[in-house]
């Protein structure tokens, strides 16, 4: 890593704008991209110690997150999300990101962040590390309810409200393979139908 570290910002112009004053002589910023193409071309260019992904931006923030994970493992990938949901958090910490900003963060907490990420730490909002004990405990329960890590996600994810088209995004997977694992967790579950298993009174993480 260099004696300045190099930081990618990827997001719309506005954000852009506020990540380059935040970090004004804290780092230097040595690209910029509107898009996720852009991204991952850029990071590839300029091999940065930190990329910044905003999670809105065209072509799919997380989509890029994976992309340049996979492509530049040596960055430290940091996703800029517009939302406190955890199940982007999860698709994020999947795709590869290390550190997860959710919507209105302010400059101090940017620079945290960087600073974090820099020293080979994760950089996750205190108030989502409950959700994501939550989702541990729930894969590990998933052993005693035998169904496979994928199907607790989805079961998870259909009980926080998430449809079909919605669980494929974030997993990264088919709306055919959803429906797939939807229909094995109705057989395992015992139950009729989608409904059913949402509402069946098995094991949840909001009640672990």
């Amino acid at each position: 890593m260099s004696a300045v570290a190099r930081v990618l910002v990827a997001d719309h112009a506005p954000t852009r704008l506020s990540v380059k004053l935040a970090l004004d002589g804290v780092a230097e910023v040595c690209a910029e991209a509107a898009d996720a193409r852009g991204a991952v071309a850029a990071a590839q260019e300029q091999q940065p110690d930190v990329c910044l992904i905003g999670q809105s931006i065209s072509g799919g923030g997380i989509d890029a997150v994976r992309e340049i994970a996979a492509s530049v493992p040596g960055t430290a990938i940091v996703l800029l999300s517009n939302s406190d949901d955890v199940d982007d958090l999860l698709s994020a910490l999947r795709g590869g990101a290390v550190g997860y900003l959710p919507a209105r963060f302010d400059a101090a907490q940017l620079r945290r962040a960087v600073a974090a990420v820099l020293q080979c730490e994760a950089a996750v909002p205190r108030a989502m590390v409950l959700e994501l004990v939550n989702e541990l405990r729930a894969l590990e329960r998933a052993a005693d309810e035998k169904l496979t890590i994928r199907e607790a996600q989805i079961l998870a994810m259909l009980r926080r409200g998430h449809s079909t088209s919605g669980i494929a995004a974030r997993l990264a997977i088919s709306p055919v393979t959803v429906r797939r694992h939807i229909s094995k967790l109705v057989h395992k579950v015992g139950v009729n139908d989608r409904a059913e298993l949402v509402a069946a009174p098995t094991w949840s993480p909001s009640r672990i």
